[in-house]
């Protein structure tokens, strides 16, 4: 009877954790999906189109109305905006570091970021693409 129950319990596990692994892909996909920006992107933010590519995070972790959070260079997302109401995914936010402060906009578009960043206490002003990992 224990052989029974144990092998009963076993074959119950064997059947259900795969669906609760397919369950949790189905609802990461169904949120990709949902909202595409949402998760883990490359970003070159190489000087000059001739340089090495210069490659830091940028992680898009909540989405909420127009709003969103994250981190950009390590830096915490402030202010994360969203405008859906064109045909691309446009955004903005700023980010710090000691000294500066720093604004990015962009938009989303075949899967890709194209964005910008501003400093003005550095007159700094550079394009940047990215992908998402």
């Amino acid at each position: 009877l224990k052989f029974m129950k144990r092998l009963v319990t076993i074959i119950t596990l064997l059947f259900l954790v795969p669906i609760f692994v397919i369950a949790q892909n189905q609802t990461n996909k169904v949120t990709e999906q949902i909202d595409p920006l949402i998760g883990n992107w490359k970003i070159d933010l190489r000087p000059t189109p001739e340089s090495d590519g210069y490659y830091q995070s940028f992680v898009v972790e909540m989405t909420e109305g127009n709003t969103f959070s994250g981190t950009f260079y390590g830096s915490e997302i402030k202010n994360g905006l969203i405008n859906r109401n064109w045909n691309k995914m446009y955004f903005a936010f700023s980010t710090s570091d000691q000294n500066n402060d720093y604004y990015h906009s962009g938009y989303l578009e075949n899967d890709s970021f194209f964005g910008m960043t501003y400093c003005p206490n550095r007159a700094f002003a550079a394009p940047w693409i990215g992908v998402k990992e």
